[in-house]
Parts: structure tokens; C-alpha cells; sequence
């Protein structure tokens, strides 16, 4: 599992060694080293390359400086570009730079900017919060279109590119793309959401102190392979149906049949071991029947049902309301999609909140809502938990989808799994996940029912284990489990579009289509 950091938790992890007594300088000369290794990665091993150095003010552009003259020092032509030059940093490149290494005029680079086979930006650190200003931000900017139209050469970045702010995970133009960023200590935001693009491949030098973080709470947890492997449950020769877990669904309507038809189909190919799908319409229980038959179906109250997990709230119609209220106040865990998030925030001015076994999945414009509802009928707990902030648009939370994901799980109480092309999935105890959706191809009608599917059906066979064994179910449970069907779904989606787990492609991935790839992409992950 790869673990995240705010900024700040960085600055106060390596605060103790440098203020050391016997503090020398060992973790900048560690980076530098990170930082020459990593250049000389990108460099393919060519001899005499190219390198252009973008020095900032700070101890990032003196990592920088350091790792030019290592270059230098191994036969690659340096230039440097010194932003707001500081006596430290240009008596650095005078004493560690030696003859190979010219500091240029900014308007000097970037005639010959084309020629680069390398640059390095070194401009801002994990200390900085806003846009890279000034001359230095012009120059950022030329770049960027240079960038755009193929004409660059290979980028590494120092920490981070300059411009993002690792404590909130936003960007603030111009930043410049790194094909590699070489980071220290530990991973920071914003890698774990959409805007990870910025940072390329990432590499985590620890600096010979990987201890440095123990005792701080990670920002945010990537789930990878082996991980969404263990947190599968699979059936041994003593299972039955009702120890594999029963989902209760509260999907669909007579105006969204598709919702109820794609979700249980689903949840059935995850491999629970029962359907309940509620209803009562005889017409959707004719097409459920005709196009899921292993399902199980019942009208009236959902109550008197034995189930393990509940979903609903995908497809809504004019008679879901009934439905969704008591997805809300049901005792067993329960995934509220679509119209039932709606619910969750007018419930909310009632003075009580949700739990972590209630959880919430909204798209961005779905949250958008769900925060405005609040901000409306519990103004005292908005302004509790999130002071005057004013009510985010959904650019806004395409823009901060980890602030905005926290801050919707701390209102409600609730988990809430923010969908998009990073999913991030919040609990009230401030854990936080985050997942690669697997191709924007998925961003289709149907397929945030498909999803909801997924999860439900994984969750009742997790929650029916722990149960077995009276074990108690941990907040992080369902975040773990929500983070596995998100990648399930994107692993299905992949694969769907060859009909082929082993040669998984990007392209078009209708939910149906999704859907039927789901026990192939679950037996190969139980393979590998």
C-alpha cells in the first residue's frame, strides 16, 4: 500500500534531524544524489546530454544546484536558469557547479529551450502553496506551451512540480509536467487524485530515514494489487449461500428499469450469495426475472428481510422515496447512490448524523448537491466543521476532490466515496483512499449503477465473514472494500473491451459489457 503525506506532515518529519545538534546537510545531499540517479534514468545513459537547472529560492533549488554539479561531473553540459537568485544558491553553483556549469539569463534559455535534453525544475518545494509568480512564473508558462506542441524535452521535477500544493492537492498554473518526479521522505499530495497527471512516474527516495513518518497518520492510502487481493473474500468448502452474504437492493424504477437490471446483474457475476431485490412493481419484477433469475425478489417492507448489506438509491423514480428513507435508517450497512444522497443531507437537519456502515457515493455535481442541501438545513454543523467556507461548485471539487470528500464524510458522519477519475473514499475518522478509476470510458449512463452493484456485493460478503466470527467491523473496512470494487470495475471495464483479461485495452465499456467481465477479472486477480 502506498501511503500519502500533506506537506506539512513532511516538514515536521524531517524537522528533528535537522535541527540535530549534529546536523550536516546528509538528507540534501542524499536528495541530490535521488536527483542526479533520476536524471541520469531519463537520460537513457546518454553521455554528454543536455541539462537545464531551474533554481528557485529555497532548499529545493539548492537540491537542484547539488544535482547539477554531479551531472557536471559525470560529462553532461549544465546550464542553470537562478529565479530570485539567493547568495546561498549562486555561491553554491560558483563552488559545487565548477567551469561546466553557466548560469544563463532567463530570455538566454529560452532561445535555445528546444536543445534541452533534460530539464530539472527545482523552482518550488513541498513549502510552497500558490502559483510559481513573476518572471519565474513567465517562464513557467512559455515552457508549458513549448511543452504542448511536442517541442520539449524530458522533465524532472524536484519533490514536486512547481505550482501544486501538496497540503490541499490543487494546482495553480502554469506547472509544467514532469515525465518523472523524484520525491523525498514520503509520497505527498496531490498524488491520489486527477491531478497526479502533473507529477509522471513517481520515485520515493526515504533519504536513510524511512522511520520519519511513523508517527504521523497518512493524508491518504493507495490500495495496489496485493492489497485488493487480501481484502477479497473467498469461499471455502464450508460456505453457504447466507455465510457468502445476502444483499438487499432498492434499486431501479419503472422510469430507470436499466439501473435495477445492471446493478443486480453486477452484483450477482462479484459472487455474493443472494440478491434481494425489492419491488413492487409487477412489471420491473417481470424484467428482472426475464434478465436475472438467480435474484431473489420480494414486495412490501424491506424490514422483515434477512440481509446482510443494503444499495439502493440508483435510478430513483416518483416512488423510491419510501425506499431510499429507509436505506437511511436501516441497522445493516447500507450504499446510497443517486437520489438516496439527497435524503442522507436533508436528514441531517434533524440534528443526528449517519455512520461509517452508511455511505454515501455521489459523483462530483451529486456532492455539489449533497453540500448545498446541508449548508441549507444544518447551517450550525457547516459552520462547525468547515467555518465560513461557502458552498463549493463542482469545479471547485473536481478542483480539491480530497477537501471535499473529507469535509462531506465529517457533515454527515457517513463514508462517502467521491466517484470520478480518481475515486476517493472518506471516513469520519479522517481515513482516507484513493483509487484510479481504470479509463474515463467509463463515464457513461449506467455506470455508476454498475458500480453500486459491485460494492454491495463485496461488502455483504465482507460484513457476512466478520460477523461469522463476531469479529468488529473497523471503520476502514468500508473504505477498503469501496476502494476494491472501484477497481474491479475499472479492471472490468479494460478488459471488457477485448473480451479479455489478459489483454486488457482502453475503448468504449457500456455497463453490460462491464458487468459480464466481472468473474473473469475476479479470477484473475485470485490467480496472480
Amino acid at each position: 500500500m502506498k501511503l500519502i503525506y500533506t506537506a506539512s506532515q513532511i516538514r515536521e518529519a524531517e524537522k528533528p534531524y535537522i535541527e540535530a545538534p549534529n546536523y550536516d546537510g546528509y538528507l540534501m545531499q542524499r536528495a541530490a544524489d535521488a536527483v542526479a540517479t533520476e536524471a541520469i534514468g531519463l537520460l537513457d545513459g546518454r553521455q554528454g546530454a543536455s541539462v537545464l537547472l531551474l533554481v528557485g529560492p529555497g532548499n529545493n533549488g539548492s537540491d537542484t544546484v547539488y544535482a547539477g554539479a554531479r551531472l557536471s561531473a559525470n560529462g553532461h553540459r549544465v546550464d542553470a536558469v537562478v529565479f530570485e537568485p539567493s547568495e546561498k544558491n549562486l555561491e553554491l553553483i560558483a563552488r559545487e557547479g565548477g567551469e561546466g556549469t553557466r548560469v544563463l539569463d532567463p530570455a538566454k534559455a529560452l532561445e535555445q529551450v528546444k536543445e534541452y535534453d533534460l530539464i530539472i525544475d527545482g523552482i518550488l518545494g513541498t513549502g510552497s502553496s500558490g502559483a510559481v509568480r513573476g518572471e519565474a512564473g513567465e517562464f513557467l508558462r512559455t515552457l508549458c506551451a513549448t511543452q504542448k506542441k511536442g517541442r520539449l524535452g524530458r522533465v524532472l521535477a524536484v519533490d514536486t512540480p512547481s505550482g501544486i500544493d501538496n497540503n490541499r492537492g490543487t494546482v495553480h498554473e502554469p506547472v509544467l509536467r514532469a515525465d518523472r518526479t523524484v520525491t523525498f521522505i514520503g509520497r505527498k499530495l496531490p498524488l491520489g487524485t486527477v491531478h497526479s497527471e502533473h507529477a509522471g512516474d513517481v520515485k520515493l527516495y526515504t533519504l536513510g530515514v524511512p522511520e520519519a513518518l511513523n508517527r504521523f497518520k497518512p493524508a491518504m492510502r493507495v490500495m495496489e494489487r496485493q492489497d485488493f487481493r487480501d481484502t477479497l473474500e473467498v469461499p471455502n468448502a464450508h460456505s453457504h449461500k447466507y455465510t457468502r452474504g445476502v444483499l438487499g437492493m432498492l434499486t431501479g424504477s419503472l422510469e430507470y428499469p436499466g439501473a435495477a437490471l445492471m446493478s443486480v446483474r453486477a452484483a450477482l457475476n462479484c459472487g455474493v450469495g443472494m440478491v434481494r431485490f425489492g419491488t413492487n412493481s409487477h412489471e420491473l419484477r417481470q424484467l428482472m426475472i426475464a434478465h436475472n433469475p438467480e435474484a431473489v425478489y420480494f414486495s412490501g417492507t424491506p424490514a422483515v428481510q434477512r440481509v446482510t448489506v443494503w444499495a439502493g438509491g440508483s435510478g430513483s423514480g416518483h416512488d423510491s422515496l419510501d425506499k431510499n428513507r429507509y436505506l437511511l435508517h436501516a441497522p445493516e450497512p447500507a450504499i446510497l447512490d443517486a437520489g438516496a444522497c439527497d435524503l442522507a443531507a436533508e436528514y441531517l437537519a434533524t440534528g443526528k448524523r449517519l455512520g461509517p456502515h452508511k455511505i454515501l457515493t455521489p459523483h462530483a455535481g451529486e456532492l455539489e448537491r449533497f453540500l448545498r442541501i446541508v449548508h441549507e438545513v444544518a447551517p450550525s454543523d457547516w459552520e462547525a466543521h468547515l467555518g465560513d467556507a461557502i458552498v463549493p461548485s463542482r469545479r471547485d471539487i473536481d478542483a480539491e476532490p480530497f477537501r471535499w470528500a473529507r469535509a462531506a464524510s465529517e457533515l454527515s458522519g457517513a463514508t462517502v466515496m467521491l466517484k470520478g477519475g480518481y475515486t476517493i473514499i472518506a471516513a469520519p475518522n479522517g481515513a482516507t483512499y484513493s483509487v484510479a478509476g481504470g479509463t474515463p470510458w467509463l463515464a457513461t449512463a449506467g455506470s455508476g449503477d454498475t458500480l453500486t452493484g459491485i460494492y454491495g456485493a463485496l461488502l455483504a460478503q465482507t460484513i457476512a465473514v466478520l460477523n461469522a466470527g463476531d469479529e468488529p467491523i473497523e471503520v476502514c473496512t468500508y473504505s477498503a472494500v469501496g476502494a476494491l470494487a472501484v477497481y474491479l470495475h475499472g479492471q472490468a471495464a479494460r478488459a471488457s473491451v477485448t473480451g479479455n483479461t489478459a489483454d486488457p485495452l482502453d475503448g468504449p465499456a457500456p455497463a453490460t459489457r462491464v458487468a459480464q467481465m466481472l468473474p473473469e477479472v475476479i479470477a484473475r486477480l485470485l490467480a496472480d
